[in-house]
């Protein structure tokens, strides 16, 4: 596709919503790079801000199978 083909919906008025709505200009891509990558910097900055959560969401591990020992004690052996 050729640059001089592209429809531009912007108007000349290019923004990050403008991308999202279609415009493909290099101003409206240009508007939308730096808005996610804003996006991107205000995600990293609340995740460093969360608490971890703890072992709240770890469950107790029970093994699946029995051991070599436990089989002898059940057989009383």
């Amino acid at each position: 596709m050729a640059v001089s083909k592209i429809k531009t919906k912007c108007k000349g008025q290019p923004s990050a919503n403008w991308y999202g709505n279609g415009c493909r200009c290099v101003d409206c891509r240009d508007a939308w790079r730096l808005h996610s990558a804003a996006l991107r910097e205000e995600k990293r900055k609340n995740s460093k801000n969360k608490k971890p959560s703890g072992s709240r969401d770890k469950p107790i591990v029970f093994s699946d199978a029995f051991t070599r020992e436990e089989i002898m004690r059940a057989r009383g052996t």
